[in-house]
């Protein structure tokens, strides 16, 4: 692996074990070995106490410090932090992977790199995900990335992210215990001499454990029971007085400490595997100098070691020794007074939050007040460790404190960012019933509505909506928000009229209070209730009101953002589309988004419409599994797997398939998952089973974005004979063209229509409005009906034009399987496409590149990274790195640097 890596190649490397066995020393080893070579080192560990706290084990190998030169660093220690000022930042956790995915692009770009994690079996979920964001990068990066874990405790994530390194063909060590030869060798090494038979019988308590066997030589020079004579050494004591775990000679090598250098390590191991020197001074109430004194006996005794400007345990078994030694209710005690001691030092907010979070039984008065006075805008770099605080400082305070609100308000509002609905709701409506605060009330009934509208629960939003005590007196700003939100349940429930009339009473409220973010909520709810033609200025309106750089404000601006995306397309602003789907991408990278999901899935829904294929694809292969994200997830998996079937790719299909599990009708999210299988279906030759799935499809909701699916159904439908089929398939694109008169909705109409009545005219007519919209696939389906209307009336040379155009088509989009079936519909009636008909893409190469991947790749070959690349070309970096990979793929080579050679040797650019 360092051979590849000095040959620009990355790879991902996954080591496994129980303590002790070596797999830190095999890091060591790694490290030693590429520094030596010229690569940049970067090494950082997890640790149990720091579970809740995300992204600290990336952060800590990395160098990121509030004390860093970079400035890079010091934002992403500010945003983990919490602090926010002048920061455009939505999701500080999601911002803070970007710019660490960022970083260690750049690192890459500079040199070879090596990143090892290790004790990934206690790493937060964002650590995890990262590794597994950064193993899919290390295909195209000068990346060796490490991860190291123990075989249990079993954790569901950690096992996921073993089998992805295996499956993308990194290399798995499983470290086993020493053999006697081993055991004997390490021995000898440590204590001088090869050992004699009383020690290898002493030794064999060590199961081949290496640090089990270091430690009790160690304890066996201790007790001076290990002579050396001769090259030999020999145990020369009594064997039950040998230590009997590994827990046992680790504890023997702490009872040779000073009392003085142990209850200091004690008080140490409180604050975690590696502590800060200043902050153990604090908790103890002694000077730094004094600390350091007594410290320094367990440095040169081999129990801590130096880790940057902080000391660390030599191994977490020494620390948790000392951890476990303390009973349960000390530790607690503890805990509680070390927080308290670090609040009223001014520690950061999350280091006293980490030992709070280690009292699980009790919140002390001192931090119910402390919890109660944390800024707002810090919860968002920790929501879950804040909403577990919040959570029982709710449940300790009484209703009648005067602490209540502010904890329960605060609770609530990270219970929803979590989404955890139902508790959020639940304290909502507690404080939206009980305060006098009327601001505050319509602040948690909004939360309640948004709650019930994620749970489903569209009765219970109206309600809240409807529910009008006091509201005559709200600030406008509020009513205008509350309004807003109310508009939006109730049109979920059906009450069109009422929506659009509530939405439209918003936004005069929030114009009159002049409130971005009102009159962006209002914005967006008459977007969604009013009527087509005036929701795209209503979006426009939108966007231009809500500033980056209010948390609600940028969540509303990537939701309504993406809804434009497919609105505009739908009306046939294709350029305008294509320009917000980018601004789009590149906003979600900078703030930090769970709705990136919905992002990519519009970008790529929008390259599938539009003839970019490969784009699309880049889009879906840029797409985060651990990202929960969204609402598109499926529908980007969707468009996997019509784009896989239609250039022939049966394989690729099913892994879109099997990715989201929908197989049949009855499985949940089939609605949007119906054209996939029935395209799959026909795949088999089995057109019957298309065309029922189409007919369930038909009986489903209308789906935003999807609208080739019912000329699709109307296909099937003749060819399977179902003309009732295909009746209601095309009354159904109707309604949807009066409804909405968007042009897609009214060309996918008469598409339909013109089908359904054989209308050779009508099916050239909107193949050539297909064309110039820029719906390229579209276009390509109408040629393919035209030319068979034209071959089954007898017009042989029309028929045959229009096959040569649907080919050129299909040619274009590498739709294989769509070109041998337009073959095969019209070989019967005597309608062959010349040879020289149409011109096949190149399948590798640089022939195979999109203009814009040869642009990527040039960019790439210069030494640009992938953040430097986006940068210039205005893409995300997301985008940029699903390029390169294609890039790699279609030029078949295994790095960077093959990139680079395949640019020299191709032909200028134009």
């Amino acid at each position: 692996m360092v051979a590849g890596l000095e040959a620009g190649r990355g790879g991902v490397c996954w080591i496994n074990g129980e303590p002790g066995i070596g797999k830190s020393t095999l890091v060591d080893l790694l490290a030693d070995r590429t520094t030596d070579r010229g690569c940049q080192v970067y090494r950082g560990a997890s640790d149990a106490l720091l579970e809740a706290f995300p992204l600290r084990v990336v952060a800590d190998a990395l160098g990121v410090s509030s004390r860093s030169a970079d400035p890079g660093r010091a934002q992403v220690a500010a945003l983990l932090r919490g602090e926010r000022s002048g920061s455009e930042v939505l999701d500080p956790v999601l911002a803070a992977s970007e710019r660490l995915l960022d970083l260690v692009d750049r690192q890459c770009a500079i040199g070879p790199t090596v990143l090892a994690l290790e004790d990934l079996h206690w790493a937060d979920e964002p650590s995890l995900l990262l590794f597994s964001r950064l193993a899919r990068a290390t295909g195209q990066l000068p990346l060796l990335l490490v991860g190291t874990a123990r075989p249990l405790p079993r954790r569901d994530t950690v096992d996921r992210l073993r089998e992805l390194v295996i499956g993308r063909g990194g290399v798995l060590i499983a470290l086993g215990p020493l053999s006697p030869g081993g055991v004997a060798e390490l021995a000898g090494r440590i204590a001088g001499g090869a050992p004699g038979p009383r020690l290898r019988a002493v030794l064999e308590r060590a199961g081949g454990n290496p640090l089990y066997v270091r430690e009790l030589v160690d304890a066996l020079v201790r007790d001076h029971v290990l002579t050396v004579n001769g090259g030999a050494s020999e145990f020369d004591g009594d064997v039950p007085a040998t230590p009997l775990s590994l827990s046992a000679a680790i504890a023997d090598r702490l009872g040779f400490l000073s009392p003085s250098a142990r209850a200091a390590l004690r008080t140490a191991a409180l604050l975690g595997v590696e502590f800060d020197v200043a902050d153990l001074a604090v908790v103890t109430g002694r000077p730094v100098t004094q600390v350091g004194e007594v410290l320094t006996e367990a440095v040169e005794s081999g129990v801590l070691g130096q880790s940057g400007r902080r000391l660390r345990f030599r191994h977490e078994l020494l620390h948790r020794s000392l951890v476990e030694q303390m009973p349960a209710a000390l530790l607690d005690a503890l805990h509680n007074e070390i927080a308290r001691e670090l609040a009223a030092a001014g520690s950061p907010l999350g280091v006293v939050a980490r030992h709070l979070l280690l009292v699980p039984e009790r919140v002390e008065d001192w931090a119910l007040s402390w919890l109660a006075a944390v800024p707002e805008t810090v919860l968002y770099a920790l929501p879950q460790v804040w909403g577990e605080l919040l959570d029982r400082a709710v449940t300790a305070v009484a209703p009648s404190d005067p602490r209540y609100q502010p904890l329960a308000t605060r609770s609530a509002q990270v219970l929803f960012w979590l989404g955890r609905d139902e508790q959020a709701s639940r304290i909502a409506g507690r404080v939206a019933r009980d305060t006098g605060d009327a601001p505050l009330a319509a602040r948690m009934r909004v939360l309640l509505i948004r709650s019930a509208g994620r749970l489903r629960r569209i009765d219970e939003a109206v309600n809240v909506a409807l529910c009008s005590p006091g509201d005559e007196g709200l600030p406008l700003l509020w009513r205008a928000r509350l309004g807003a939100w109310s508009a939006v349940a109730l049109f979920d429930a059906g009450q069109v009229e009422q929506a659009a009339a509530t939405a439209l009473e918003a936004l005069d409220a929030a114009l009159e209070s002049g409130d971005e973010l009102a009159m962006g909520s209002a914005r967006h709810a008459a977007s969604i209730c009013c009527g087509p033609a005036d929701r795209p200025g209503h979006m426009k309106a939108a966007l231009e009101v809500l500033s980056v750089g209010d948390p609600e404000a940028m969540d509303l601006k990537m939701l309504v953002m993406a809804n434009a995306v497919t609105q505009f397309e739908d009306l046939g602003w294709i350029e305008e589309a294509a320009a917000m789907s980018a601004e789009a991408l590149r906003l979600a990278d900078r703030i930090g988004t769970v709705r990136i999901a919905r992002i990519q899935g519009t970008a790529a829904g929008l390259c599938y419409r539009t003839g970019r294929w490969d784009e699309a694809l880049a889009h879906l292969s840029a797409l985060d599994p651990g990202l929960a994200a969204a609402d598109r997830v499926d529908q980007v998996h969707a468009l996997g797997v019509v784009i896989a079937l239609r250039r022939g790719e049966v394989e690729s299909a099913d892994a879109h398939i099997r990715a989201v599990g929908v197989t049949s009708p009855s499985a949940p999210g089939f609605y949007p998952f119906a054209e996939p299988l029935a395209m799959r279906a026909e795949f088999d030759g089995d057109l019957e089973r298309a065309a029922a799935l189409m007919a369930m499809r038909l009986e489903g909701p209308r789906i935003d974005g999807h609208r080739d699916d019912l000329p699709y159904a109307v296909r099937l439908a003749l060819e399977t004979g179902d003309r009732a089929l295909a009746a209601v398939a095309t009354e159904r694109a109707e309604a949807e063209a009066v409804e909405l008169g968007s042009r897609g909705r009214v060309l996918a109409h008469a598409f339909c229509r013109a089908l359904m009545h054989g209308d050779t005219a009508g099916l050239l007519a909107v193949a050539d409005d297909y064309r110039r919209c820029g719906w390229v696939p579209y276009s390509g389906s109408a040629f393919e009906e035209a030319a068979v209307s034209l071959a089954a009336a007898g017009e042989t040379v029309q028929a045959r034009a229009a096959l040569t155009e649907a080919a050129r088509v299909y040619a274009e989009l590498g739709a294989a399987r769509d070109l041998r079936r337009a073959d095969a519909r019209l070989r019967p009636h005597g309608v062959r496409r010349g040879s020289r008909s149409t011109h096949r893409r190149a399948a590798h190469g640089w022939e195979a590149l999109t203009p814009g991947e040869q642009r990527i790749a040039r960019l790439v070959a210069q030494g640009q990274s992938n953040p430097d690349i986006a940068k210039e070309l205005f893409l995300s970096r997301r985008t940029v790195q699903a390029h390169v990979s294609s890039i790699l793929a279609k030029l078949q080579v295994r790095s960077r640097i093959g990139v680079a050679l395949e640019a020299s040797r191709a032909p200028a650019a134009g």
